[in-house]
């Protein structure tokens, strides 16, 4: 059995912190882009997301990009 796997868009997500809570530990709030570009490099992806955070009102701590694939069996 043969699969064929398609990229398909995917997702960046930023985590900013917050603040901290009653014991100092650091509240984040995730902010999702998604609808990216299939075949976006982690350079590229990177330099997007730090802008994007550039115009957020909390420092950046994180970045993830989530990529997505259909697997279909080919006859």
């Amino acid at each position: 059995m043969a699969i064929e796997s398609n990229e398909m868009e995917g997702r960046l997500r930023v985590s900013l912190n917050t603040g901290t809570d009653g014991e100092g530990n650091p509240i984040l709030k995730n902010k999702s882009f998604s609808r990216v570009k299939s075949g976006i490099t982690g350079e590229d992806a990177f330099a997007v997301a730090s802008g994007l955070s550039e115009l957020q009102q909390h420092p950046l701590v994180s970045i993830n990009k989530t990529e997505e694939y259909e697997l279909v069996e080919v006859i």
